[in-house]
């Protein structure tokens, strides 16, 4: 049984290293070297995301990319694996994205990368600091969850009591969007997809209140509208590839191996 891994970040290269580990071989294309794919490899696997346009292959390391339907007609019969597949892929292709391991453990990975970056980009300390998480989802829990553990003062916000009530469970402040005195808060993540910080909610920040985006497009707020009020903005797609690779190439390969095995 061979393996074939075409485009993607730093993952990919770990996550075909981790499965020639396993005993199986596994090529890459499309990555950083100019490597001819391996068309006639038994499994696929395309990587998290399989696309950004919804037609070509992800491949932000490579000089060229290729369209989707190629890739598909290759494989065509062949077991192919990918990360939040666009619409039109064939009924032979799984979504490892869609499996609540693979989220889990991945909203993990993008919580503890989101402390890196906070780290990094904040001329103060977490512990001891106002923090505010949008959204109360997989990585919402999560990184209050690991903000507080570093003392920091987290609050929560979100739009449903029960979301509420389990933030305040871990010992966050919790309430309603509209609840939120915004003007207290420096550092803030957005874990939602569409807009939570109105305008009227992103005046009421300080001017050096920074805002890290961890929700994919269009995100919590209004970037250009962000910029033109001077408030610093950090986009972080992808932490899991950017600061914990192996970690994140394990998740998935542990995922593919076994539903190969239980799929026969």
């Amino acid at each position: 049984m061979t393996f074939h891994l075409m485009g993607g970040d730093r993952r990919q290269a770990m996550l075909a290293r981790y499965i020639t580990e396993k005993g199986f071989p596994a090529t890459l294309s499309y990555h950083k070297e100019d490597t001819p794919p391996a068309w006639d490899a038994d499994i696929l696997i395309l990587p998290l995301p399989a696309s950004k346009d919804g037609h070509t292959l992800h491949a932000p390391l490579a000089q060229k990319t290729i369209p989707l339907r190629e890739i598909y007609r290759r494989f065509e019969g062949k077991r192919i694996f990918g990360g939040m597949l666009p619409a039109g892929a064939p009924a032979n292709a799984t979504d490892y994205y869609q499996a609540e391991e693979v989220l889990i453990a991945n909203a993990d990975a993008t919580a503890e990368g989101a402390l890196a970056l906070a780290i990094a980009q904040t001329p103060f300390m977490l512990a001891g600091s106002p923090a505010l998480v949008l959204g109360g989802g997989r990585i919402g829990r999560l990184l209050a969850a690991k903000l507080t553990a570093l003392h920091a003062k987290v609050t929560v916000a979100a739009r449903r009591q029960e979301t509420i009530a389990e933030a305040r469970a871990l010992g966050c402040d919790a309430r309603l969007y509209e609840d939120i005195p915004y003007h207290r808060f420096r550092l803030i993540f957005n874990t939602v997809p569409h807009e939570v910080l109105t305008e009227a909610r992103l005046q009421q920040l300080p001017h050096d209140a920074l805002l890290i985006e961890l929700a994919s497009a269009p995100g919590g707020f209004d970037a250009a509208l962000a910029a033109e009020m001077g408030l610093p903005v950090c986009y972080a797609p992808g932490l899991p590839g950017k600061y914990s690779p192996e970690t994140a190439a394990t998740i998935l390969g542990d995922y593919i191996l076994k539903e190969m095995e239980r799929n026969g």
